[in-house]
């Protein structure tokens, strides 16, 4: 099915899996209990295909620069693009570990472990049915003063070993509810992911294409200087409706 079959479905599944059966005659409880329990497996069902509905129809626009954050509320606000925290994966990963372990200053190999565990039940919760094993290296031996510190060591090591890809899936899996709300069945989706790293941004560019998405670079405003470098990249000195519009279109254009 599309995005538009599939919302429509769940169009028709919503309102069942909702509806309170205490309303209505004793005898015919059973069938109405019967009918939402239907209603509500049918639609976990039908969010997983939109998802992964979503995840192909994904045009990943990931824009660095001083003016990245007015590209962004610009693209959203005036021309329903959907934005999303790229670190976002990372973030997650280290909202799962005790705060207490950041201030006795625990070894990273041991938040690197612990890190591990957490990954495996953050992998089943987004239906990943298998991804390379993290080992510890020696590289990643530093000391993380906080965790802002391991968000950027979890970030290094998840994209070395197991693929920045895993970021495009987190964000089209949290951005479908949202998108089931907003009633988008469109043919593409465009996400823009905003970030001041300009190498995790080139290296999504690269991987986002392994989960069946498509992504272009842009550089807003001031600096950026490596994604105004890269070939295929788009450029734009000053964010306006306009130009925004103008990014978009061509960006469209390139992946019909």
């Amino acid at each position: 099915m599309s995005l538009s079959k599939t919302l429509e479905e769940i169009k028709v599944q919503k309102p069942l899996a909702e509806e309170d059966i205490s309303q209505g005659p004793r005898e015919t409880y059973q069938g109405r209990e019967g009918r939402k329990r239907n209603a509500i497996n049918r639609l976990k069902d039908l969010k997983e295909q939109y998802i992964d509905e979503l995840r192909t129809s994904a045009v990943f626009i990931l824009v660095a620069g001083s003016a990245k954050d007015q590209f962004a509320e610009t693209a959203k606000a005036e021309f329903k693009c959907f934005t999303s925290d790229p670190e976002g994966f990372y973030k997650d990963l280290a909202n799962r570990l005790p705060v207490t372990l950041y201030n006795q200053k625990t070894p990273p190999s041991n938040l690197f472990d612990i890190m591990g565990r957490h990954l495996e039940d953050k992998a089943t919760e987004m239906k990943i049915e298998g991804y390379p094993l993290m080992v510890f290296k020696a590289k990643y031996q530093r000391h993380c003063e906080g965790k802002e510190d391991f968000v950027q060591l979890i970030k290094e090591a998840i994209n070395d070993q197991v693929g920045s890809e895993i970021v495009g899936l987190h964000v089209v899996r949290t951005l479908a509810d949202e998108a089931i709300a907003a009633e988008h069945g469109g043919k593409l989706t465009p996400i823009v992911l905003t970030t001041s790293d300009e190498k995790f941004a080139l290296d999504l560019k690269g991987n986002l294409g392994r989960i069946g998405s498509r992504a272009f670079l842009v550089a807003a405003g001031k600096g950026a200087k490596t994604i105004k470098s890269t070939e295929g990249a788009f450029t734009v000195k000053e964010v306006t409706n306009e130009s925004v519009e103008n990014i978009l279109t061509n960006i469209r254009k390139l992946v019909r």
